[in-house]
């Protein structure tokens, strides 16, 4: 992917809150059709969720063999990769 295609995604990325009368909706960042959860929960902490497979992400993001690279960091440091 180009750096230029990186930063359109980065700027079409939206935030998705908690509905005040659906408790059950969690803090959701929604970037190139996909979604990732960051909340607190009890007794476990901060959880971090991602989801893939919305439906929505773009064919250009999507590997030939279907898979889409990720990394994941914590402080800086990848603690989860996938190409």
């Amino acid at each position: 992917m180009s750096q230029r295609r990186a930063d359109i995604l980065n700027r079409r990325a939206r935030f998705l809150h908690p509905h005040r009368k659906d408790r059950s909706t969690l803090p959701c960042l929604e970037t190139g059709g996909m979604q990732v959860y960051a909340y607190w929960k009890r007794g476990e902490g901060l959880t971090v969720s991602v989801h893939l497979d919305t439906g929505d992400v773009p064919n250009d993001l999507i590997s030939p063999d279907g898979t889409i690279p990720i990394r994941i960091t914590v402080n800086s440091e990848c603690v989860f990769g996938a190409d």
